[in-house]
């Protein structure tokens, strides 16, 4: 679903939606508050260094270009895009290719007898093949007989609290190895959420496809899925693409050639889906924060870096950090902007989930111990950014490994990784608080004597 400059200006209603994308209940409450919040909205008064509605204005341009996966035609579209706005604020910007290997689903098809259910493939997918897998389906676990699942469909759950990102030996990884060895034909995993949405998992860098095909559900169809099981119901599963050895995507690279001292900017620009609240917020920041930068009449050099790849161990900013980095005793300060940076709290209630006007406080601001006190005066008013030393996630961790003097924000928000990540997730009003403590941050790193 497309968000126009009207919507944006209207509060999002449209985009209230985009979170039924998927058929995610909203609230009915939530929706007669449409009007309410779109006065409040056009109140934000733009009198801090960087705009919450202009930042807005950049996530809604992003959240608009598609699916953000990588070396898929709406990446590249990002990276041109990344580009041209960087250039259009007098920020010299080029793109950094890299290759890597990649899946395009051409068709995802899970259906019983004439019924669709919405399904996702888990990366690094196997195709099924010209011909569709059509078979029963049967519950699936650790304990489960491997006589009784040959041949067939295994469905399994993948626990929210198991977060979401496969890792070697996790769970997700243990019910698809033991289906497979088993001798399912195929596994249909129910991804547990609140949201009762798809959510996507990330993959580990250089991962070999699943020894059979396996695909996600949301857990709005579980009941279906249970009643097909009952009955001894047909399945039919049908993943097809192409699996690519050496696809492009595209790292943009902006620099401000100033004073001696570097602070490098980053932020991931790819992910499974629009990503409006997961990238969106850092994307909005990351050029906002290169206008600013690029308009003050002194002050120190920038390096600013989006990055592909996000979703596939981070081979973006591992190829940023192999063939491009500079010299760490150069950098005065590496800010990674990560997932989820400011977005709403969400209540859940008996008819759907219901959006609040707070920002949700579980995110974390993490940080090297040097800059603590600094980051605790300037992130003051921003609830659940208090900075903390140990904690290190995404890319933020492999900036860490690589010895630099760093600080990251990042968070997994109510619809993080699930296609109903719509602009209705964050709003101007909570951007712009991250945006004032990130440029006094910046003024502060800056001082004589420094941080």
């Amino acid at each position: 679903m497309r968000v126009t400059r009207r919507d944006l200006l209207r509060g999002v209603g449209k985009a209230a939606g985009a979170v039924l994308l998927f058929g995610g209940a909203v609230h009915a409450s939530h929706k007669k508050k449409s009007r309410a919040r779109a006065k409040s909205r056009a109140r934000v008064v733009d009198t801090a260094p960087l705009s919450g509605s202009k930042m807005y204005e950049d996530l809604i341009a992003y959240y608009n270009l598609g699916e953000h996966r990588t070396a898929t035609e709406v990446d590249r579209r990002t990276s041109q895009w990344m580009v041209e706005q960087l250039r259009g604020a007098g920020v010299r910007a080029v793109m950094q290719p890299f290759s890597l290997r990649q899946f395009f689903p051409r068709r995802t098809h899970l259906s019983i007898a004439d019924r669709s259910i919405r399904s996702f493939p888990l990366w690094f997918p196997r195709s099924t093949g010209s011909q569709p897998i059509t078979s029963e389906l049967m519950a699936w676990d650790k304990n489960s007989g491997p006589a009784s699942i040959k041949g067939k469909l295994a469905f399994v759950r993948f626990p929210a609290e198991a977060g979401a990102a496969m890792v070697k030996g996790s769970i997700h990884s243990q019910l698809v190895l033991s289906a497979a060895s088993a001798g399912a034909a195929g596994v249909v995993a129910l991804t547990e959420s609140t949201t009762r949405e798809i959510v996507a998992l990330n993959c580990p860098a250089g991962s070999e496809p699943w020894p059979i095909p396996v695909v996600l559900v949301g857990s709005r169809d579980e009941q279906s899925l249970i009643a097909a099981m009952s009955s001894s119901a047909k399945i039919s599963l049908d993943l097809e693409g192409e699996d690519v050895a050496a696809a492009e995507a595209r790292n943009v690279i902006g620099r401000v050639d100033r004073g001696k001292d570097l602070i490098v900017v980053s932020t991931p620009q790819s992910g499974w889906f629009r990503c409006a609240g997961e990238r969106g917020p850092g994307i909005g920041l990351f050029l906002n924060l290169a206008r600013w930068a690029n308009r003050r009449p002194s002050g120190s050099s920038f390096l600013f870096v989006s990055s592909s790849g996000h979703e596939l161990g981070a081979l973006g900013m591992s190829a940023f950090l192999k063939e491009l980095a500079p010299a760490r005793e150069r950098v005065l300060c590496w800010i990674h902007l990560g997932a989820g940076i400011a977005t709403y709290t969400w209540e859940d209630s008996g008819d759907g989930l219901k959006r609040t006007d707070a920002v949700d406080p579980k995110r974390y601001l993490m940080t090297t111990a040097d800059l603590v006190p600094m980051l605790t005066t300037a992130f003051a008013g921003c609830p659940g950014l208090t900075p903390g030393v140990g904690r290190a996630v995404g890319e933020y961790e492999l900036i860490l490994k690589a010895g630099y003097r760093a600080y990251g924000i990042a968070a997994a928000h109510r619809f993080h990784h699930t296609p109903a990540d719509s602009p209705e997730t964050t709003g101007p009003e909570i951007l712009e608080p991250v945006g004032r403590a990130l440029v006094a941050s910046v003024e502060s790193l800056e001082r004589p004597g420094k941080v």
